[in-house]
This record gives C-alpha cells, sequence and structure tokens, in this order.
C-alpha cells in the first residue's frame, strides 16, 4: 500500500496531465461548494439585504443637497455656511394595500414609537403612495393616491406649470392632472411630478407621464391623464417622508390666510 501510494503521488507530481486534472476536478468542485452555499445564504439573507438597501437608499436621499436649505450665520460678517436638512425618510413596508375601491388606503409597518404623525408623505422609489391618516404605536394608515378624497400638488417638469392631482377612480394605473393653462407646451411622455407647494413632499419627486390630454373649454385649461410610474397592485417597500420644518410653514401659510382676509 505504501508502495501504490508513493507510486500515486509521484506519477501525479510528475505528470502535468494529471496534475491539470486533479487541480481542474478540485477547482470545480470547490467552486459549486461555494456557489451552493452563496445561493442558500442568498436565501436566507434576502430580507436583510432588502432592509440594507432600503437603508443605504435612505441615506442616499437624506444627504441630497436638494433637499437641503442653507443657513447663513448673523454672528460673522463673512458668511458661515451651513446646512440643515428639511427631510428625513423612514423605510416602512407596505403590509396591507387595496386598488379596486373608489377609496382606497394603505397600511404600514411603522407607527408613532417610529416618529411617525398623521399629514406625513409616503413616497416610493418611482412615486409618491398617500398621506398618513392615523398613526397606533407600530402601524400607520395612509390614504391612498387611489382615493377620490386625495388631492396633490403636481406639474409638469419641463415648463414647471403646475396643477392639482388626483384620482378619477376609473383605472389604478391612472391619475389626472387638472388646471394646467391654455399657453403650456404638452407633449405625450412628459413627466409629472411634486412641485413643493405643500408641506407633505419635497419638490421633483416623479409621479407618471402624460398619456394623453385634452382642452376643457369651460375652465380654459388642459386635462391631462397621468401614467403612474408605480405600480400600485404590487407596491411593497416605501419611504415616510418627515418635513423637520412643517410647523413653521404652517404657521407661515396660516398667517397669510388671516392677512389675507
Amino acid at each position: 500500500m505504501l508502495l501504490e501510494f508513493s507510486a500515486i503521488f509521484l506519477s501525479f507530481s510528475n505528470s502535468k496531465l494529471h496534475q491539470y486534472i486533479y487541480t481542474g476536478s478540485s477547482n470545480f468542485m470547490i467552486g459549486k461548494i461555494y456557489e451552493a452555499i452563496y445561493k442558500l445564504r442568498s436565501y436566507f439573507l434576502l430580507e436583510i439585504e432588502n432592509k440594507k438597501l432600503l437603508n443605504e437608499n435612505k441615506e442616499l436621499r437624506n444627504a441630497q443637497i436638494f433637499y437641503k436649505i442653507k443657513k447663513i450665520s448673523k454672528d460673522f460678517k463673512k458668511e458661515d455656511i451651513n446646512y440643515l436638512q428639511q427631510y428625513t425618510f423612514t423605510p416602512v413596508q407596505i403590509i396591507n394595500n387595496s386598488i379596486h375601491e373608489q377609496e382606497n388606503y394603505i397600511t404600514i409597518n411603522k407607527g408613532s414609537i417610529d416618529g411617525i404623525k398623521p399629514d406625513m408623505g409616503i413616497i416610493l422609489s418611482n412615486g409618491i403612495a398617500g398621506i398618513i391618516i392615523k398613526t397606533s404605536p407600530h402601524f400607520s394608515v395612509a390614504i391612498s393616491l387611489l382615493n377620490l378624497k386625495i388631492k396633490v400638488n403636481a406639474r409638469l417638469k419641463k415648463n414647471r406649470y403646475f396643477g392639482t392631482l388626483s384620482w378619477d377612480g376609473l383605472d389604478y394605473e391612472y391619475v389626472v392632472l387638472y388646471d394646467i393653462p391654455r399657453h403650456s407646451t404638452i407633449h405625450k411622455g412628459d413627466i409629472v411630478e411634486t412641485d413643493g407647494k405643500s408641506a407633505t413632499f419635497p419638490e421633483g419627486i416623479p409621479i407618471g407621464s402624460v398619456d394623453s390630454y385634452k382642452f376643457d373649454e369651460e375652465h380654459a385649461n388642459y386635462i391631462i391623464k397621468v401614467k403612474l410610474m408605480a405600480n400600485f397592485s404590487t407596491i411593497e417597500n416605501a419611504y415616510v417622508v418627515k418635513n423637520l420644518f412643517k410647523k413653521e410653514w404652517n404657521e407661515v401659510q396660516l398667517y397669510k390666510v388671516e392677512n389675507k382676509q
């Protein structure tokens, strides 16, 4: 047995073909083992990876200079510029969602203990979903964009003409943008986005694209049918938007209304 093992060892040591076969077989087997381990680990860690991606996206959104305001110190003549965030984004999961009613609602898996409050907006990776209306310690309910009672400020991205966006209750893939002035130039495929004129949603979040439009003679403006970017029948992950200056915003708006009267 000792002589036989010695002979096999010498044969593999001196034969390039044998070495190639042995090494190739070993690498193939190790590769298959690693592949199987990777697939198994990926399967069990899929939920963890999804949460990691949501948190990474949250950090990226929070870091965007677009969502920051500039504060200039009054203590020095030289401008001392600091950036304060205006919006924070909390990743959530949509655990219940309806699309076939006239008044649809969304339930998420976070509530008041996570800092969620009524009137906060819910956004998706490709659009907006709704506005929080009720919270409990661990859950929240939002009025969906697919609800006849909700209205959102929106605009055409290319020329910034704004109007009111709402659902007509017909098709969960489309909403309608009203009050776009007659002198606006519109083309099919134009992007519709949030206009930032409310304290709920940040400016410039894409909502959908122009599918068709017609001129309303009675009100002298356009009615635009908008194809939503988000598929509300499959939405799962979202972000709750908190405006850090919402209270101040509301106080200013109230002051404007009171003085106007």
